[in-house]
């Protein structure tokens, strides 16, 4: 490879019986920046695969031994993640419906050069990424389902928090939407609103579901719950921003709150929002001992606490954010 050409870290495996056409292709691609290996039959090609890692397979439907169409069908149940492109001396329109059934994911000349199938390694590639992107995204779902029937469980431990943990999300969603917080930390913002009392599985449920005021001890209980719930995600490696935001959500801006007694800045920034989502929502909400409070007197009491137990800003957007929906509803 010359020392001008970049890397561009894309590793092909070329198959074909016939040396000049995979020697010259595998030149070729070397020449564009790829790190291109070669191999004369389906065997061989299974061998390779198995030692080192491949992001794309290019073989001949004419091989010695098992033909190409065998050779991708083997690959596909074994390597499914790997783009394979047939070459075919000829491509006849009727042999694509059987390279496509095969598991192929392009069937073209064997006489195209370098720089031609560059663009159809890149095509497939791109393929690739936007199935992957696909399934992350399903699996996203899948997981917010989850997190939502989990938080679903927790608020049906005390009937006090019906539904609770929904309202501080989309309260919380508010906010965001006001700071206009990238679309990736809206999704962080929602999944740990969502499971901002998760640590109240640990949470006594007598404690839980007691109809009066708590006892000293009682509370102590319920103070635990920020950080068991930092703990129970802080050991999955993708929850683990997350667990950082639920374990500060009761932190008090001015040092005062708990567990670890945070201040200011120091505190993050989501765990500041899920914290005036979730004191507005225990304001406004009945309990057996006591009255919810209408809006304006909530509001009364975020203000008077702002800059002390809650972030100022917060508290503003928060208030800005419901007064808004008040009016649009009136207008409607």
């Amino acid at each position: 490879m010359s020392a001008s050409t970049p890397e561009t870290g894309i590793h092909i495996l070329i198959v074909s019986a016939h040396g000049g056409t995979r020697r010259q292709l595998e030149q070729g691609l070397q020449s564009l920046g790829y790190a291109a290996f070669s191999c004369p039959d389906g065997e061989a090609a299974l061998g390779l695969l198995k030692q080192r890692r491949l992001d794309v397979v290019i073989t001949s439907t004419e091989l010695l031994g098992m033909s190409g169409l065998q050779l991708t069908r083997t690959i596909v149940r074994i390597y499914p993640h790997v783009p394979i492109i047939l070459m075919a001396p000829n491509p006849q329109p009727g042999e694509v419906g059987q390279a496509l059934a095969s598991g192929a994911a392009d069937l073209v000349s064997e006489t195209m050069f370098a720089d031609e199938m560059q663009s159809v390694i890149q095509r497939n590639l791109e393929r690739k990424a936007s199935a992957a992107k696909r399934i992350i995204s399903d699996r996203a779902d899948v997981l917010l389902k989850a997190i939502r029937a989990l938080t679903a469980a927790i608020d049906a431990k005390s009937h006090h928090a019906a539904r609770h943990s929904g309202r501080v999300t989309q309260l919380s969603l508010m906010i965001g939407a006001r700071l206009d917080l990238p679309p990736d930390r809206v999704v962080t913002l929602e999944l740990a609103a969502q499971l901002h009392d998760v640590g109240k599985i640990g949470t006594p449920e007598a404690v839980l579901t007691k109809p009066g005021v708590l006892t000293d001890e009682e509370w102590v209980d319920v103070l635990k719950h920020p950080a068991l719930g930092g703990a129970f995600l802080a050991g999955v490696p993708e929850l683990e921003e997350i667990a950082t935001i639920i374990r500060h959500h009761h932190e008090h801006f001015d040092g005062m709150g708990y567990p670890d007694g945070l201040q200011g800045e120091a505190i993050p920034q989501l765990s500041r929002v899920i914290g005036v989502a979730d004191a507005y929502d225990a304001m406004t909400s009945e309990r057996p001992y006591r009255r919810a409070m209408t809006h304006a007197q909530a509001a009364d009491e975020l203000t008077r606490y702002s800059g002390t137990q809650f972030d100022s800003e917060i508290v503003q957007h928060l208030l800005a954010a419901l007064d808004q929906g008040v009016q649009e509803r009136k207008a409607a």
